[in-house]
């Protein structure tokens, strides 16, 4: 398990944030987040106009500081493209036939697509339906009873059933993991469903003006199957009387029992013709050269993501939001602004620190931690030189604590932890050891732990507004926040003043990316023990690391290898590793074939429990 500690900064500790020694201004702090969390730059999508002013501001600011540059070409920007979303290509089509004729809809306004099917051939599949679509045996509960769905489209509801009723067993009024659209289509897939039709149940509609806003910045998966999110309306339209939605999603919420049947006489024919859509993107970087000639050639980095979700709903835990801003003012404002407040107080006191200090933000952190995996790729100071890395990812809501995490990789650095600490409080601010942490490894901090650099990753803890519009400035603890970046900056300078570098110590334990809500590497089902590459576009899942001691470690796979094949099944995506580890459990034996070098490797893995 991953140490963490936590930091405490409450007054019934005998600390005072108000009156401890710092060099951060809770009100610049604070200022700086109003900003980036502003309707103005409309949730700092990546690839989307909000972002690049954020770059703007970001970039202004260092300069402002006395920061040198250290981008591309003498810049502040370090410049890179992504895969930002998907264009739709002339010729998409989706109708509904039945004994009464065909319903055409149309894409943007009837329907639109959740994931692609990558083939352009035209689809035309019978349609069963299934309910919520879940299948959850915990809750003794399943869509997929007593109806065939191999070779079919399913037509399911969103959410869960129940989910207004305290007392339902999908956990009273909390929406659960079976309400998610990964989720759904892992159960689809594993009854052997082609397509599913995802529309609306009776307690929810998306207004009309969020599928407005999905076109201009369309967002969608590869799950492996086609998903077409579809007017209930519509769907209604086609099926006459013969079926009553909204009449079968109150039942199913009365009496908490399947009403799936087969759809006799009623098919689906589509075609999805889409195009991936590429954009630049900035990271934005600048440095503050050491204080001592003999160790400036070494650098520690301070880090954090300023991009966010924009507009889009495709990463969002508030169901159909696509088209609301989704603020990001804890996640990550708040650590931007952390970095714009600590890259100022450096410049204030350059002598402290002998070793060159490098501030980046990093763009793409949402879509698969991109920005630093390029940083990684093209460092301003060379990755051998770079000693540790800091990362504030979500420190907006200390609310009296903080948990600080990475110290599995670099025991030394917890007594440069408590060195920091010293010199800001002096006796006064207590501190408990705790062990886990929800947001350990989840950020831009694991792009480094993968290269062997320490790296120290702060974090205030999820709440109820992550990825969800509500993440608003007025919600940030500025005192807490500033205390958090003083703590921080004070832990950098130590590092930076250290007569050695620190050890980097391997750990066998698997990171997670919580980057996308529900994404494809959440900690759930056996451990195999890759980090993919996120960066990687073309087929296939790239591995960016294969952990110490893992399965896959001890099968011979090694990080730049490419799995195309697992337990008999293609690998295109990494949805579909996901899916496929998803049906496994711990002791089962899988043959994994990987491209490495262009040559074909097949080995046996054993799956385990994760660590």
């Amino acid at each position: 398990m991953k140490r963490v500690l936590v930091l405490v900064f409450a007054s019934a500790l005998a600390i005072n944030v108000e009156s401890a020694a710092r060099r951060i201004d809770p009100k610049a702090y604070l200022q700086h987040i109003k900003y980036l969390a502003s309707d103005e730059l409309e949730g700092r999508g990546d690839g989307a106009p909000g972002l690049e002013k954020a770059a703007e501001y970001i970039e202004k600011s260092l300069r402002n500081s006395g920061l040198e540059p250290a981008g591309d070409n003498g810049s502040f920007f370090q410049t890179f493209q992504l895969v930002t979303g998907i264009s739709l290509e002339p010729g998409n089509t989706l109708s509904l036939t039945t004994s009464n004729g065909t319903v055409a809809l149309e894409v943007g306004r009837d329907y639109r697509l959740v994931s692609t099917s990558s083939n352009s051939a035209p689809t035309s599949l019978p349609v069963v339906f299934a309910g919520y679509g879940i299948t959850a045996a915990a809750q003794h509960y399943d869509d997929y009873a007593g109806i065939d769905a191999s070779g079919k489209a399913v037509l399911i509801f969103t959410h869960e059933p129940q989910e207004n009723d305290p007392r339902s067993v999908f956990e009273g009024q909390t929406n659960t993991a079976n309400s998610t659209m990964l989720r759904k289509v892992e159960v689809a897939r594993s009854h052997g469903a082609a397509a599913i039709l995802l529309m609306d149940d009776v307690n929810h509609r998306v207004e009309p003006e969020q599928n407005r806003q999905w076109l201009r910045d369309p967002q969608a998966e590869e799950y492996g199957m086609p998903v077409f999110y579809v007017s209930r309306d519509r769907v209604q339209q086609a099926l006459g009387a013969a079926l009553n939605l909204a009449n079968l999603s109150r039942e199913i919420d009365r009496d908490f029992a399947a009403k799936s049947r087969v759809l006799a006489d009623v098919s689906m024919s589509a075609v999805d013709r889409t195009q991936k859509v590429r954009r630049p993107v900035r990271n934005v970087v600048a440095k503050l050269q050491g204080s001592d000639p003999s160790l400036r050639s070494e650098a520690v980095i301070i880090g954090a993501h300023y991009d966010h979700l924009g507009r889009s709903g495709r990463f969002s835990m508030a169901q159909n939001s696509s088209g609301q801003i989704h603020h990001g003012a804890d996640d990550n404002a708040s650590g931007t602004a952390a970095i714009l407040e600590m890259a100022k107080a450096a410049v204030e006191s350059r002598s402290d620190f002998r070793r060159s200090m490098i501030f980046i933000t990093f763009a793409g952190e949402e879509l698969g931690l991109l920005g630093s995996s390029y940083y990684a790729n093209h460092p301003s100071m060379p990755l051998e030189q770079t000693i540790a890395m800091i990362n504030l990812d979500m420190v907006g809501r200390a609310g009296g604590r903080i948990l600080v995490d990475g110290f599995a990789n670099a025991a030394s650095l917890e007594d440069d932890l408590k060195a920091a600490q010293a010199t800001l409080t002096g006796s006064g601010m207590k501190m408990a050891a705790l062990r886990g942490s929800a947001g350990a490894g989840a950020s831009d901090d694991a792009t480094f732990i993968s290269r062997k650099i320490p790296a120290i990753n702060f974090f205030s803890g999820f709440h109820v507004d992550y990825h969800r519009p509500s993440d608003t400035w007025d919600k940030i603890d500025a005192a807490g926040g500033a205390a958090v970046a003083d703590l921080a900056l004070a832990l950098a300078q130590q590092i930076a003043n250290r007569s050695s570098r620190p050890e980097f110590t391997e750990t066998v334990q698997e990171q997670h990316s919580t980057g996308s809500a529900g994404g494809p590497v959440s900690g759930y089902g056996p451990y195999f023990g890759s980090v993919p590459d996120f960066a990687n576009e073309g087929e296939g899942v790239k591995f960016s690391d294969v952990r110490a001691g893992s399965p896959a470690a001890k099968a011979g796979f090694k990080a730049g290898d490419v799995m195309i094949s697992f337990a008999g099944a293609p690998i295109k995506t990494l949805y579909d590793f996901t899916f496929g580890l998803r049906d496994k459990k711990p002791g089962d034996k899988v043959e994994v074939t990987v491209l490495r070098d262009g040559k074909r490797i097949t080995a046996t893995v054993e799956l385990t429990n994760r660590p």
